[in-house]
């Protein structure tokens, strides 16, 4: 690429960011954006949650790289004695990313980007496909697909193409981007051994804790009641405050879902949590007939089907191990 020398992609970060590297404990990261908003937010706090930019694309490079190093912990030779339990706490902390980026909405490019990218690096997303040939899924795998599909899908925006195909003239052809945003750039190569930048300590006891999830389904109950409550005034308001009671009720929204992920996310530690965690699943359920985004609905729906792998690695017996009966979205 001698004469686009612009169109190159930086090399992989040596570290991860240094809030990372400094904490104790790895902190999670729903928690970490939505703890100060508190108990009961005015309405100039929603419309502030909405209008805020998290860096979706950083969140999708944390969740693959911690996907990533996960697999790393459980199969490396010689390895940690509780190195499920480290995977597991790695787990857990690339599903909560997952979840900051599939519910949050479109508002630019950039969470197109990051939409995108982590949905090919999750899978299974499906491929294109020659008209001739017969799919062959069972009804889950079919049905995951179609889940993931929607929750990192990107609306309507347009997205412009990719990179050009390098000309006549270009070198640097091993390095020629072959997407706008492709976390594969962004990252050390998978497999090989374990490269921890926090020590093994700290992601078992990350994954040995876990939220009050009593106050969760509360958040969420009082979210989604105050979101309705908003868009039904955002209607019928004369003021000229229509935006921003809709910016607010959108803020509820993302709020009710962001916590409705978490919960699914973490494990449950006793019999009250499981109670809970149902009950978070049939809130969620009776909101298919609202009408809440697609991709939000989704992305819990998707949560679920993966949380299940890293619970399962925690040793949750089958009963802890629930699949709500989702009424289909998708």
């Amino acid at each position: 690429m001698s004469k686009n020398d612009d169109q190159g992609r930086p090399p992989p970060p040596k570290t991860t960011t240094p809030a990372v590297r400094e904490e104790e404990r790895f902190p999670d990261p729903i928690e970490a954006l939505t703890s100060g908003l508190g108990d009961d937010p005015a309405l100039g706090d929603l419309i502030a949650f909405r209008q805020s930019r998290p860096d979706l694309k950083e969140a999708a490079r944390m969740s693959r790289q911690f996907n990533n190093e996960a697999h790393r912990v459980a199969y490396a030779v010689g390895g940690h004695p509780q190195a499920t339990t480290v995977a597991s706490g790695l787990g857990l902390a690339a599903l909560l990313f997952d979840s900051l980026v599939s519910v949050w909405p479109v508002d630019s490019l950039d969470e197109v980007d990051a939409k995108l990218a982590l949905a090919r690096a999750r899978g299974p997303f499906g491929t294109d496909q020659e008209a001739d040939y017969v799919a062959s899924l069972e009804p889950a795998t079919a049905r995951r697909i179609r889940l993931m599909r929607a929750a990192f899908h990107v609306g309507e925006l347009t997205v412009p193409p990719a990179p050009p195909a390098p000309s006549l003239d270009d070198r640097n052809l091993a390095a020629w981007p072959r997407l706008r945003y492709d976390l594969r750039d962004l990252l050390p190569l998978r497999g090989g051994q374990p490269v921890l930048t926090i020590a093994p300590e700290s992601w078992i006891a990350f994954a040995r804790s876990g939220p009050d999830f009593g106050g969760l389904r509360d958040r969420i109950v009082r979210m989604l009641a105050t979101a309705e409550r908003l868009f039904e005034l955002a209607r019928a308001n004369e003021d000229g405050k229509s935006r921003e009671l809709r910016l607010a009720a959108e803020g509820a929204q993302m709020l009710a879902y962001l916590t409705a992920c978490q919960a699914m996310v973490w494990q449950a530690r006793s019999k009250a949590d499981l109670d809970v965690k149902r009950d978070v699943a049939r809130i969620i359920n009776d909101r298919a007939c609202r009408p809440d985004p697609l991709h939000q609905q989704a992305a819990v729906r998707h949560i679920v089907d993966e949380a299940i792998w890293v619970h399962r690695r925690l040793g949750l017996s089958e009963p802890a191990l629930f699949t709500p009966d989702w009424t289909e979205i998708v």
